[in-house]
């Protein structure tokens, strides 16, 4: 038997916030990259699904592209374009 979870409002995304039905989907992460997020939607106010949201929306796929998986880390252009876009902000 299945228990549904509930969420406060805090917690459960707008299923319209970006003119599109959100749909449930399920990601395997490692706990720091879970905790990456938790800090960004607790500094925003935000869901962690909000976050991946805007993260998509907002370049970060791309960004996604230049991790450098023999290293573990991002490549040097794509620290740089991090710093750059952090700094306008």
């Amino acid at each position: 038997m299945l228990t549904p979870i509930i969420m406060s409002s805090y917690e459960r995304p707008d299923d319209w916030l970006h003119g599109e039905k959100k749909t449930g989907k399920q990601f395997m992460l490692t706990l720091t990259a879970s905790a990456a997020i938790d800090t960004v939607a607790r500094e925003l106010g935000i869901s962690r699904s909000e976050v991946v949201e805007r993260a998509a929306r907002c370049g970060g796929m791309q960004l996604a592209k230049k991790f450098d998986t023999e290293t573990g880390e991002c490549s040097k252009e794509s620290k740089e374009g991090c710093e750059q876009r952090d700094n306008a902000a």
